[in-house]
C-alpha cells in the first residue's frame, strides 16, 4: 500500500473519480433545468397562452429554488455534515422535476420548478465541499473543473433527447422534456449513500480522534495510506464569519463576480433559442433551434478543456482575467458591428458563441471552485451557499431584464448591458482575486 502524507497529497483514485462523477450529478441537472426550460417556452407559450410576466415568474422560479436551497445548505452542511443532505437533496429533484411535466398552468409550474431549484441549490455547497475535500492538492482544480463543466453536459444531454421529441412528440414534447430528467438523479442516489462523510469535516468537528478514524475509511476506500491529519483551521461556523478580515474581502469579490457572470450566462442562455426561432422561418423552425443550441455548446466545451488542461498549469487568476476580458472585448466588438451593419442570425450566433467561449476558460469553473478554495473547512459550505445565492440574483435579474430591455431598446443595448458587468468581473479580478493553486485546504 502506498504511503502519502495527507489526504491533499494522494494522487487520483477510481474511488476520487466515483465522487466526482456522483458530485457532478447536481449541476448537470441545473445545466438540463435551464435548457430544458429554454426550449419547453417555445411550447408553452402557445399550450398556457402566457403573458410576459408569467414567462419571467416561471423563468426566475428554478432559480430563486437554487438560491434558497443553496444558502439554507450550506450552513447546514458546515453544523451537520455534508453527507447528511448530499444523500437526500436529489431525491427532492427527481420527483418534482417529473411532477413539472405534467403542470397546467404557469402558476402550479412556477411552484414545482421552484422546489426542483431549491434541491439543486442544495447540492451546490454540499457536492463542491465534499469534491473539494477529497481531491488531491495538485489536481483539484481540474476535478472541480470537471464538477462545474457537468452543468453544460446536462444542456447537451438535453439537447439529443430533444430531437426525437420534437420531431415524434408534437406540442406535448415539453412535458417529456422535464419528465425524462427525473430519471439521471435516480442513478446516483444508492451510491450517494455509500460516500463516507468529509474526513476534513469530521476532524473539525469531533477533533483528532474522529478525523483518525475517518482516515482510515479514507484508506480503506482508495487503497492509500495516510500518515497525517490535515491541517484544520480552527474555529466555529457562524455565517458572520465569511464577512471578517481578508474573507470579507474575498466574498465580496467571488460573490459579485459570479453575479456579473451569471447576468451574462443565464441572460444568453434562457433567451437565445427564442432569438434564434425569429430569425428562422420554417415547418422545422424548432428542431433547427435545437441544433443551433448543440452548435453553440461547441464553444462550451472547448473553452472548458482548455481551462481543465491549464487551470493546475497556470493557475485561476490568470484563467479568470482572461475569460472576463475576453467576453467584454467581443460584446464591445459586437456592440460596433451592430452600428454598421445589419446583426442578423449567423452574426449573434458567434458573438453569443465566443462569449460561451470565454466564459468556460474562466468564470463559469473558476466562479464555482473558488469558494471552497478560499474558505475553511468551518464556513465551506456556508461561504459556498452564501455566493452561489447571490451569484442566482444575477441569475433572476439576467431572466427579468432582458426581455424588458429588448423590447424597450433592442439587442444593442443588451450587449453594452451586459459588457457593463463582464467589465465589473474583470475589476473585481484584477484587484481581489487570490491565487489557490497548489495550496492545502484548511
Amino acid at each position: 500500500m502506498n504511503s502519502y502524507k495527507t489526504i491533499s497529497d494522494a494522487p487520483s483514485s477510481p474511488f476520487l473519480r466515483k465522487i466526482t462523477l456522483l458530485s457532478s450529478m447536481g449541476v448537470m441537472m441545473d445545466g438540463y433545468t435551464l435548457t430544458v426550460f429554454s426550449y419547453a417556452l417555445l411550447y408553452l407559450i402557445n399550450v398556457m397562452s402566457l403573458k410576459s410576466y408569467e414567462i419571467s415568474i416561471m423563468g426566475i422560479s428554478s432559480i430563486g429554488g437554487v438560491l434558497i436551497g443553496s444558502f439554507i445548505s450550506g450552513y447546514i452542511a458546515d453544523i451537520y455534515g455534508r453527507r447528511f443532505i448530499y444523500i437526500y437533496d436529489l431525491f427532492i429533484v427527481s420527483i418534482f422535476i417529473f411532477l413539472t411535466g405534467l403542470a397546467t398552468n404557469y402558476i402550479n409550474f412556477s411552484i414545482l420548478e421552484l422546489i426542483v431549484g431549491f434541491g439543486i441549490g442544495a447540492d451546490y455547497p454540499v457536492s463542491s465541499s465534499i469534491q473539494a475535500e477529497f481531491s488531491p492538492t495538485k489536481s483539484r482544480g481540474r476535478f472541480m473543473f470537471f464538477n462545474i463543466f457537468s452543468f453544460s453536459i446536462g444542456s447537451l444531454i438535453f439537447l439529443g433527447i430533444a430531437v426525437p421529441l420534437v420531431l415524434f412528440t408534437g406540442v406535448n414534447a415539453w412535458r417529456y422534456m422535464y419528465m425524462i430528467g427525473a430519471i439521471f438523479p435516480i442513478l446516483v442516489l444508492y451510491s450517494r449513500k455509500k460516500i463516507p462523510e468529509s474526513p476534513y469535516w469530521v476532524q473539525h468537528k469531533f477533533g483528532n480522534e474522529a478525523g483518525n478514524a475517518a482516515r482510515v475509511n479514507f484508506e480503506k476506500s482508495t487503497g492509500y495510506r495516510i500518515s497525517a491529519l490535515p491541517d484544520i483551521s480552527p474555529g466555529k461556523t457562524r455565517l458572520k464569519d465569511i464577512f471578517k478580515g481578508k474573507y470579507g474581502k474575498y466574498i465580496i469579490f467571488i460573490s459579485m463576480a459570479w453575479f456579473s457572470y451569471d447576468i451574462v450566462s443565464y441572460g444568453i442562455w434562457t433567451y437565445s433559442p427564442l432569438i434564434f426561432s425569429t430569425e428562422i422561418t420554417s415547418y422545422y423552425a424548432d428542431l433547427y433551434v435545437v441544433f443551433t443550441g448543440m452548435a453553440e455548446s461547441i464553444p462550451v466545451v472547448v473553452g472548458f478543456l482548455i481551462a481543465i488542461y491549464y487551470v493546475d498549469r497556470i493557475g485561476r487568476r490568470l484563467l479568470l482575467i482572461i475569460g472576463f476580458l475576453g467576453s467584454f472585448l467581443v460584446l464591445v466588438i459586437f456592440f460596433f458591428v451592430n452600428e454598421y451593419a445589419v446583426v442578423g442570425l449567423l452574426m449573434t450566433f458567434s458573438a453569443f458563441g465566443f462569449v460561451h467561449f470565454f466564459h468556460n476558460v474562466g468564470p463559469s469553473p473558476i466562479t464555482y471552485t473558488y469558494p471552497v478554495e478560499i474558505f475553511p473547512t468551518r464556513i465551506r459550505g456556508t461561504a459556498m451557499g452564501f455566493a452561489t445565492s447571490i451569484s442566482r440574483l444575477g441569475s433572476i435579474l439576467a431572466v427579468f431584464s432582458f426581455p424588458i430591455i429588448d423590447s424597450l431598446y433592442g439587442l444593442k443595448t443588451i450587449i453594452i448591458y451586459f459588457a457593463v458587468f463582464e467589465f465589473i468581473g474583470l475589476a473585481l479580478t484584477l484587484k481581489y482575486a487570490p491565487e489557490t493553486r497548489n495550496k492545502a485546504l484548511t
